[in-house]
C-alpha cells in the first residue's frame, strides 16, 4: 500500500475517531478553572461516556502517528528535502504525546468516579492537568505540524492542493495563538487538519 493511500485512510480514521470520541463526552464540559463541584458532577454524570470517548481518542492518536509518518514520506518525495516534513512529523509526535497524556489522565478520573473514589482535590487536579495537556501542550505540537506541513506542501510542487496548504497554515497559527488554550480549538484543529489532508491528498 502506497504512502498516499495510507495517508488518506489513516487521516480519515483520525478525523472520524477523534471527532466521534470527543462528541460522545466533550460537549458541554466545564471550562478550565471551573468550580470543584462542577468538575465532580461532570465526572459523576459522564464517566461511562468519558471512558468510551477517551478510548476512541486514544485509537485516533495511534492512527495520527501512522498518518504523520506516511504524510512525511509523501512530502519528502515531492520536495526532495526532508527538513520541513521532518519538522511536521516532530510536531505530530509532540501533539500525540500531549494528547496521550490528556486522554489517559481524563480516563483515570472517569474510572475513579465510576468507583466513587474521586475526591475533590484529585478530581480538580486531574481535570486541570488534562485540560492544559489537551489544549496548550497539544496545540504547540499541532501548530508546528500544520505550519510545517503547509509550507512543505507549497514548496514541494504542491503535494497537496494550495487551498489545503493555506488552510493548514491558518489553523496552525490559530492553535499556536492564545485561542489554542481552549480545549475545543485544539481538538477541532486536529479533526480539520486530518480531514482536509485526507481529502486533498486524493485530489492531486
Amino acid at each position: 500500500m502506497g504512502a498516499k493511500r495510507i495517508t488518506r485512510l489513516s487521516g480519515t480514521a483520525v478525523a472520524v475517531l477523534f471527532g466521534g470520541g470527543s462528541a460522545i463526552w466533550g460537549l458541554g464540559m466545564p471550562n478550565a478553572g471551573a468550580p470543584v463541584a462542577e468538575v465532580l458532577q461532570f465526572y459523576d454524570e459522564r464517566y461511562a461516556r468519558i471512558i468510551v470517548g477517551a478510548s476512541l481518542s486514544l485509537l485516533a492518536i495511534a492512527a495520527f502517528v501512522l498518518f504523520a509518518a506516511a504524510l512525511r514520506r509523501v512530502l519528502t518525495e515531492r520536495s526532495g528535502d526532508d527538513v520541513l516534513p521532518t519538522a511536521a512529523f516532530g510536531g505530530a509526535v509532540l501533539m500525540a504525546a500531549a494528547g496521550l497524556g490528556a486522554e489517559t489522565i481524563n480516563l483515570t478520573a472517569a474510572l475513579r468516579a465510576r468507583e466513587d473514589e474521586l475526591g475533590r482535590d484529585l478530581g480538580q487536579a486531574l481535570f486541570e492537568i488534562s485540560q492544559i495537556l489537551g489544549s496548550t501542550a497539544s496545540g504547540v505540537g499541532l501548530g508546528v505540524f500544520g505550519l510545517a506541513t503547509g509550507a512543505a506542501a507549497l514548496r514541494g510542487n504542491l503535494a497537496l492542493p494550495r487551498w489545503v496548504s493555506v488552510l493548514l497554515i491558518v489553523v496552525g497559527i490559530l492553535v499556536l495563538s492564545p485561542l489554542g488554550h481552549v480545549n475545543e480549538v485544539a481538538g477541532a484543529g486536529l479533526v480539520v487538519m486530518s480531514a482536509v489532508i485526507a481529502i486533498g491528498i486524493g485530489d492531486e
